[in-house]
């Protein structure tokens, strides 16, 4: 038995990290609306600023009277304020992912070590006192952690209630454990390691002309990119594109904001894909929308069910 205060320390910990994980989910919603809905306000302005543009013509030429702006202006004054909403969720959700880090990056895992079943190559260990993660507190992990969901690292897949571990005996099982929750936690340190210059790389790739258009274009894709295809997303030649991305490779940029694969394509690295989220948060993409749209996976990952995983 494991003692009575561990056992409420261990409660503590995840409850909290549940409630930062529910707390980043809610923000993000929050964060799409508002996105949606500062695109429909820019699309207005556009349409309203063409009809304004129409009426003050007429205005100043058939009735000599001088042009009204009213319905621009207060098309405007929507359109800046809800700008100002997204810049302010945009430093609740970078905040949110930084805290969350580091709650995980020092989280005692829920997890029992003598509560454990073994069958054939397959381990499992059942969590402490039902102590569980909540599941969008899973999905949340595997996005910050850039992981599949369900949260599986090093052999070692963890669910709301219970740990799967590829291992045909509970002493392996427990070594393997000890390995992935380990490499975890080195993961989560250099992921707050990039956290902690987030900005300083946001405001460099903005300040540039070649570089946010090709790290915009990595982003969105679903796969790695040669400079062909890079070139023809971003509308720069292939030299410029190629000098770009040998650029970012360099130590003058650290951490290295992409690399390049072994089929001589690249990708974002882990940095890469922090800063682009945090620089789409803060700044939009240049790219259109529809562009967007056909690079954006709209499923969404599930959690497998207890009944599916009983199965295995």
């Amino acid at each position: 038995m494991l003692e009575q205060n561990l056992v409420e320390k261990v409660r503590k910990n995840v409850a909290e990290l549940n409630r930062m994980c529910a707390y980043y989910v809610k923000v993000k919603q929050e964060y799409a609306a508002l996105t949606d809905k500062r695109e429909k306000l820019e699309t207005e302005k556009k349409e309203v600023e063409e009809t304004q543009k129409k009426q003050d013509k007429f205005l100043e030429v058939v009735l000599l009277a001088e042009g009204k702006t009213t319905e621009v202006d207060e098309v405007t004054k929507n359109l800046q304020q809800t700008i100002g909403q997204l810049e302010s969720l945009s430093d609740q959700l970078n905040n949110s992912r930084t805290d969350i880090l580091k709650k995980f990056k020092e989280l005692p895992f829920p997890i029992d070590p003598h509560k454990s079943s073994v069958n054939g190559s397959i381990t499992k260990f059942k969590t402490i006192e039902d102590i569980v993660f909540e599941e969008e507190t899973l999905r949340t992990l595997c996005e910050l952690l850039d992981l599949p969901c369900p949260l599986n690292f090093e052999g070692t897949t963890f669910y709301p209630d219970e740990v799967v571990v590829n291992a045909a005996s509970v002493d392996e099982a427990m070594n393997q454990i000890v390995q992935s929750v380990q490499a975890l936690r080195f993961k989560v340190s250099d992921l707050l390691n990039a956290y902690s210059n987030i900005d300083k790389l946001c405001e460099r790739v903005k300040s540039s002309n070649r570089y946010s258009p090709i790290l915009e274009s990595l982003f969105i894709s679903s796969k790695p990119l040669s400079v062909t295809e890079l070139a023809e997303q971003t509308g720069f030649n292939e030299n410029i594109t190629y000098q770009a991305c040998y650029n970012m490779l360099r130590d003058t940029w650290s951490p290295n904001p992409i690399k390049r694969t072994s089929g001589g394509k690249f990708s974002l690295t882990t940095t890469g894909e922090i800063t682009m989220k945090r620089y789409t948060e803060k700044y939009g993409l240049s790219l259109s929308r529809k562009q967007r749209e056909l690079s954006e996976d709209s499923e969404q990952t599930m959690l497998p069910t207890k009944e599916s995983r009983a199965e295995e």
